[in-house]
């Protein structure tokens, strides 16, 4: 049952939606551009990789810290889409796993909805491929 790891897709937090919010224009004229620095060093340094097996996020600028979720423990994926990241074409995509991790928040994501839905999609073949049934309590 051993599975080679495909790298789906591999995207790094955009700043899409930085140019259009003018909250992130106040922000950096009151700071004198240092706002935007920060924003982009921290977007530029979390990055997000879906497999055929896993949901990866690594994140840090020093530091460096990698969460993951294996895709046959996804239960639920939520798409939140604000009106101005909607018009630049990108999203917040939250991914609510069964294991202990619980959930971790893909942020600023370009074609999130084209992205969840792969997501979806390759959980649904990961439960498959593992003979995993979700179980509804009601």
């Amino acid at each position: 049952m051993s599975m080679e790891e495909i790298t789906v897709w591999r995207e790094t937090a955009s700043m899409r939606d930085f140019y259009v919010n003018p909250k992130h224009w106040v922000l950096t004229l009151l700071t004198l551009g240092i706002y935007a620095g920060i924003v982009y060093l921290v977007r530029y340094y979390t990055r997000y990789r879906l497999t055929n097996q896993r949901l990866i996020k690594e994140s840090g600028l020093l530091g460096r810290r990698i969460d993951e979720i294996e895709l046959y423990r996804i239960r639920d994926t939520r798409l939140h889409q604000p009106f101005l990241q909607r018009l630049v074409g990108m999203g917040d995509v939250e991914v609510h796993s069964a294991d202990v991790s619980g959930s971790f928040r893909i942020e600023n994501l370009p074609g999130a909805a084209e992205k969840r839905e792969q997501i979806r999609s390759l959980s649904n073949e990961a439960k498959e491929a593992r003979g995993v049934r979700t179980v509804i309590n009601e």
